[in-house]
């Protein structure tokens, strides 16, 4: 009840501030003006990502006589798996060129070339299982969805990167941390990602607002308030609530006629907001062990503001593209101007670069003050990085990724959000600084990657149901999920 009462509290407060509002233009690259006030934009605590350290990979002096090194990819082009990795020639697309540039890097410093092989899915690719298991060497490294991964990992399929790729050094900064605590199940890491990989990145969430409906209502940007650790999702709620109008004056609202404080996808918000608070479905233990630790009241709270926010008519909340169900997509609200904000992953940025409104870019909100980051969900759609335990030598395979990843963190991670997201998609600095926040909170949570469908969907399952209790939701699943738990970990990487 409490949860509701404070969501009544917002809107109220909500009325009482849309009765004065009135028009204000915000401006300015490193400062934001409200008003006839300039308020400067304190960015001391952030360190731009152009300046990226100079340090060393330590790599050996190798030459690998022209060995081809396999590549086993998801076949897409959108969202761009391959590009990920592959770029077949230099075209002036900053991305792209970067990305063939730091794979000739690699191939000249180490005298190999690289091969693309396309796999049968171009989402959850598992083609090479089969291959492994009858022993076939056809792969060097496997690049697969996130869920998919697990699958390899669970039989045994995969070399651990702590103890069998030699030159992998996961204490340095292009690979991801989280993912290193988040991954290592049974004493055993089998797979990993860092910026080997932009598409880990562009697969993060993210908040996007309209410049000119916060200058309508006579509202900061949210810049500021991310700064000072004031971006919460009270904060967020008051907006959301400040923000709808029935367009058209049927009474009702419609998705492609009425104006909303908030639009969101099933798979983003429903499962980015337990990640807000800092909660996570799986915890890896001390010991290797996997514990379900999503039902802690904290998490209940969370997930009861969330879907009574949801509830409200100034939200929209689209449903599964993949299903028979009539849906409106929320990017297109949003692009056309009919949503003071919307959720997505970095890649949705894209669908916006024909946006008549200025929008920028700032983390999902905190839960509260208390959080230490903006800890931001990566989507389980995101490339993974394995290696299968048919490959000949190990040893050259870890010179080549730590190479891959170093140069990466180097050059392909800048071009990705300084210059490919600022020059195409964005439209000031402030958001591409925002960036670096949004980088340094990503979570990999192994519950949402390895433990699927029940609870490492369970803010999908919520949004979809009529009965949206988590309690209620988890009181009813949690011993099967618990035995599926017990049986993953006795037979992990066995």
């Amino acid at each position: 009840m409490k949860h509701h009462t404070r969501l009544l509290t917002l809107m109220l407060a909500t009325l009482i501030a849309a009765s004065s509002c009135g028009s204000v233009t915000n401006s300015g690259v490193t400062n934001v003006t409200q008003g006839s006030d300039s308020e400067s934009i304190d960015t001391s605590e952030t360190t731009p990502v152009s300046e990226v350290p100079v340090i060393s990979d330590d790599l050996p002096d190798a030459d690998y006589g022209g060995y081809t090194v396999r590549v086993l990819m998801r076949n897409s082009t959108y969202p761009d798996w391959i590009g990920d990795m592959f770029s077949e020639a230099e075209d002036g697309d900053v991305l792209n060129d970067a990305i063939y540039r730091r794979n000739r890097a690699v191939c000249e410093r180490f005298n190999v070339e690289f091969e693309l092989i396309k796999s049968s899915n171009n989402n959850y690719e598992t083609d090479a299982v089969s291959s492994i298991v009858a022993g076939d060497d056809a792969y060097d490294i496997i690049v697969p969805h996130a869920r998919a991964a697990f699958v390899y990992a669970e039989q045994g399929l995969c070399l651990d990167w702590k103890t069998q790729l030699t030159y992998v050094d996961l204490d340095k900064p292009w690979w991801d941390q989280d993912a290193k605590k988040s991954f290592d199940i049974n004493g055993k890491l089998f797979t990993m990602i860092g910026d080997i990989s932009y598409q880990a990145l562009a697969q993060t969430d993210c908040m996007m607002f309209n410049k000119k409906l916060f200058d309508k209502y006579n509202e900061e940007y949210p810049y500021q308030k991310v700064l000072d650790n004031k971006w919460t999702f009270d904060e967020f709620s008051r907006l959301v609530l400040l923000c709808s109008d029935d367009l058209n004056g049927d009474g009702s609202f419609e998705p492609d006629k009425d104006l909303y404080g908030y639009a969101t996808y099933i798979w983003v918000g429903p499962m980015q907001a337990l990640t807000t608070g800092g909660g996570r479905i799986v915890t890896a233990d001390k010991d290797g062990g996997l514990a379900l630790t999503i039902n802690s009241e904290r998490n209940v709270s969370i997930y009861e503001d969330y879907f009574a926010l949801l509830a409200n008519k100034n939200c929209y909340l689209e449903l599964n593209r993949d299903s028979k169900q009539s849906v409106y997509d929320c990017k297109k609200v949003f692009s056309e101007g009919r949503a003071l904000m919307m959720d997505g992953n970095l890649n949705d940025i894209s669908y916006l670069r024909d946006m008549k409104d200025d929008f920028g870019i700032v983390p999902w909100p905190k839960y509260d003050t208390t959080c230490e980051k903006y800890y931001t969900n990566v989507d389980s759609g995101t490339n993974l990085f394995l290696v299968p335990i048919t490959n000949p030598d190990p040893e050259r395979i870890s010179v080549i990724l730590e190479a891959l990843c170093a140069e990466g963190y180097r050059s392909v991670i800048p071009a990705y959000y300084e210059v490919a997201l600022q020059k195409k998609y964005t439209r000031d600095d402030l958001s591409v600084q925002m960036l670096d926040i949004i980088k340094e909170g990503r979570v990999f949570d192994i519950g949402y990657y390895y433990c699927g469908g029940t609870f490492g969907s369970a803010g999908y399952n919520l949004a979809n149901s009529t009965d949206r209790s988590f309690s209620s939701y988890y009181a009813k699943n949690e011993k099967s999920v618990n035995a599926e738990l017990g049986k993953k970990l006795e037979k992990y990487g066995k």
